[in-house]
């Protein structure tokens, strides 16, 4: 089965005007910190601490376009912020949080290759 590609590096290119060391540092960023964040908001989720949820997913929002994934799950974030901020429907945060999670697992395995 082929899977389509997730990260998209125009815009870090961009930014970076092609500075290799740059583009780097990022994507080192990137992958040191989602693992860690993605936790941080399945163990928020679980525990329906909508405060946290909120502050997370808005967190990583500000880091997704280095790596393309704003086009792929940025609405689905935006969901969990929301729903979050309103301290309501914990399925429907869960649910865009599989999708969200299924975007960076996707991100950090063709990055780390």
């Amino acid at each position: 089965m082929f899977i389509k590609k997730v990260i998209d590096l125009t815009y870090l290119n961009e930014i970076s005007k092609g500075d290799k060391n740059f583009i780097n540092e990022m994507i080192n960023i990137f992958l040191s910190e989602t693992p860690e964040e993605i936790n941080q908001l399945e163990e928020a989720i679980a525990c329906t601490n909508f405060e946290k949820i909120r502050a997370i997913s808005h967190h990583m929002k500000s880091t997704i376009p280095f790596v393309g994934l704003d086009i792929i799950i940025g609405n689905e974030l935006d969901e969990i912020e929301n729903h979050a901020i309103n301290n309501k429907e914990i399925e429907e945060i869960n649910v865009n949080f599989i999708k969200v999670k299924a975007a960076f697992l996707q991100a950090y395995k063709e990055l780390s290759t």
